[in-house]
Order: structure tokens, then sequence, then C-alpha cells
């Protein structure tokens, strides 16, 4: 199975469990789950009944990973992984530079020899253009890497046209980066939706 298919398997797996911890594992709300598939909670924000953040994906996510580790694929992975290259990301701006700093990727995953195999981006919540925009610089320079795998997974807590047309608006027409996104008030993921 290769690289792609074994994240898209996690990315799976972490939708179904996101969606099943959304239902029924919130600090207000919640109902006893006997079987939880996470023991992640969705915590309650000041005014609103439930905070969703792209935390909660990014945990969940790990976890299915070491499930996935545990089934036999051999890798490890770093969080917060400092990227190779520089960038320069002010000013709504966002570009490669060799006079900026570095910047981290979220999760890496890493072969046996600790050599980077997979780059994952996590968002929440459609973030603005800007967001959207860092990562994507990130994932797409290819002095990150060579036969790396890319990923940028979002979450969104509910979704309407306006939500699709503003995500799509946000993913650049790019086959070196797989986009997945889930909305979690729909309990499905709107990939293609965002993608038409």
């Amino acid at each position: 199975m290769s690289t792609k298919d074994h994240v898209n398997r996690i990315i799976d797996s972490t939708f179904q469990v996101i969606i099943d911890v959304y239902k029924k594992q919130k600090e207000v709300g919640g109902v006893l789950n006997d079987t939880p598939l996470s023991r992640i909670v969705f915590p309650k924000k000041r005014m609103e009944p439930v905070r969703v953040s792209e935390q909660e994906l990014r945990f969940i996510f790990v976890e299915q990973l070491n499930e996935e580790i545990r089934r036999g694929w051999d890798v490890f992975y770093s969080v917060e992984t400092p990227t190779l290259d520089k960038y320069y990301f002010k000013n709504n701006e966002a570009r490669i530079d060799d006079n900026g700093q570095s910047a981290s990727f979220d999760l890496a995953i890493h072969d046996k020899d600790y050599q980077r195999i997979a780059l994952v981006e996590f968002k929440a919540n459609n973030a603005g253009e800007h967001e959207h925009r860092k990562d994507y610089v990130k994932l797409m320079n290819s002095k990150e890497g060579e036969n790396i795998a890319c990923f940028f997974i979002e979450i969104v807590q509910g979704v309407n046209s306006g939500t699709i047309n503003s995500l799509n608006s946000k993913i650049p027409d790019n086959e070196d980066v797989v986009f997945r996104c889930f909305s979690l008030e729909e309990g499905k993921e709107i990939t293609d939706e965002v993608l038409e």
C-alpha cells in the first residue's frame, strides 16, 4: 500500500471517529458513550455550546495514525515539524523567500529511516484565505522534499452554499496536494462538493 493510500485510510477513519465524538462527546449536552472511539471531548466555548478547532481533528488523526502503525505500517511522526525552506507570511502575503523565516508543518510522517514521506496540514471552520494560502505555499514547495505525499485536511461545523464557494475559492488547483474536508453538522465528507 502506498503512503497516500495509508494516509487516506487514516483520514477516512478520522472522519468516522470525529463525527461520533461530535455527536456524543461534548462538554455541554454530551451523551453517555459506552464505547467511545476516542476520549477527546469537544469543549464548551464561553457563549456557545461547543468549540470546534483543528486540534480535535489533529489529535484524532494521530490516534488513527497510531492504529495504522499497530496494523503494521512501519512509520514514525513528528508534530510542528520545521520546514526545510524559508517563507514570508506577512501583510496577507504567503511566499517562499530566502530571506524569510522557517515555518512548520502540523504533522510529518517519517519512514523507518526518519525520512519525511508525508506532510499534513489541518484547518477548521473555513479559516481565512491567508491561512489557507500559507499552508498551501508550504505543501506545494518542491524544496520540502521529493516524492512526499502532501495533505490538507479541514473540518467545518456547518456547511451551506456560501461555505462551499468560500472553501473552493481558497483551494488551489493542484493535484500534488490531497484536499479532504468534512462537515460535522452534515455528518459527511464534502470534499467533492468543494472541489467541483
